[in-house]
C-alpha cells in the first residue's frame, strides 16, 4: 500500500476502492498494460453476484397462468430489510404454447411479498467458492396468493399474440443491465417478480436471473 493510500485509509477508514466509487484504481498486468475493472465485474470477483433459475437442463417448467393474477407471480425474488439487490440479467425462454397472447411482465415492488403458496428455488453464488451467501429467497410458480404488492412498477414486458406449436419457440425476454436505459435498485424489503400468462394454455420454458447483492449500508444511503 502506498503512503497516499495509507493516509486516505487512516482519515476515512475506507479502502481505496470504496472511496473512488464505481471504478477500481488502475493496475498493471504482467505485460505492463493498464487495467481498470468496472464495478459490476468487481462485484462478481468479490463474490457478490448470485443466480436463480426455473427449469433444469432440458426439463421445462409448466408456467400455469392463463389469466393475469397479480398476487400469484410465476417467479419472485424477495429481498429482506437490510439487503439491496441490483438485477444484472433476466432470460426467459418459452416454447410449446397452445395459447395466444402470451405476456411476460417483469415488475418490482416496495415490499417483500413472501412465498404465498409456491416452491422454493435455489439461489447459487456465481463465484463458485461461494464466499458469501444470499440473504434473499427465490420462489417459483405461486398457486396461492402472496402478500399484496405495494409500489408496483413494470420494468420490462413482452407480448407474443400468436400460438406456438410444439418445437416452435415463441418470443422470450432477454434483459441485461448493461444495455438497459434504467436499472432497478431493490432496497429491501422489496421483490423482483415476473408473470408469464397466455390465453387458454400457458407456455412451457425456462427462466434465469443473475443479480448483485450487498448489505444496504454498503451500497445506498437511506433517506431520513
Amino acid at each position: 500500500m502506498s503512503y497516499a493510500d495509507r493516509v486516505i485509509q487512516g482519515i476515512v477508514g475506507l479502502d481505496r476502492r470504496q472511496i473512488e466509487g464505481q471504478y477500481m484504481s488502475p493496475a498493471l498486468s504482467r505485460q505492463g498494460a493498464a487495467i481498470t475493472l468496472d464495478w459490476l465485474t468487481q462485484l462478481a470477483i468479490d463474490g457478490r453476484t448470485f443466480h436463480a433459475q426455473q427449469g433444469d437442463a432440458v426439463t421445462l417448467v409448466n408456467f400455469a397462468e392463463t389469466a393475469y393474477d397479480e398476487d400469484q407471480p410465476q417467479f419472485a425474488l424477495t429481498v429482506p430489510q437490510g439487503t439491496t439487490v441490483i438485477p444484472l440479467s433476466i432470460d426467459i425462454n418459452l416454447q410449446d404454447a397452445a395459447g395466444t397472447d402470451t405476456h411476460i411482465v417483469v415488475s418490482t415492488t416496495t415490499n417483500d411479498i413472501g412465498d404465498g403458496t409456491s416452491t422454493a428455488a435455489t439461489i447459487s453464488a456465481m463465484r463458485r467458492d461461494a464466499p458469501y451467501s444470499s440473504q434473499c429467497s427465490a420462489w417459483s410458480l405461486y398457486t396461492g396468493n402472496a402478500t399484496a404488492a405495494t409500489g408496483l412498477i413494470e420494468i420490462a414486458r413482452v407480448l407474443d399474440p400468436f400460438a406456438a406449436a410444439s418445437g416452435h419457440g415463441i418470443l422470450g425476454l432477454h434483459w441485461n443491465a448493461r444495455n438497459a436505459s434504467a436499472i432497478p435498485v431493490l432496497v429491501g424489503p422489496a421483490t423482483l417478480q415476473w408473470h408469464i400468462v397466455a390465453t387458454s394454455t400457458a407456455p412451457q420454458g425456462f427462466s434465469e436471473l443473475i443479480f448483485a447483492e450487498l448489505q444496504t449500508p454498503d451500497l445506498v444511503r437511506l433517506s431520513s
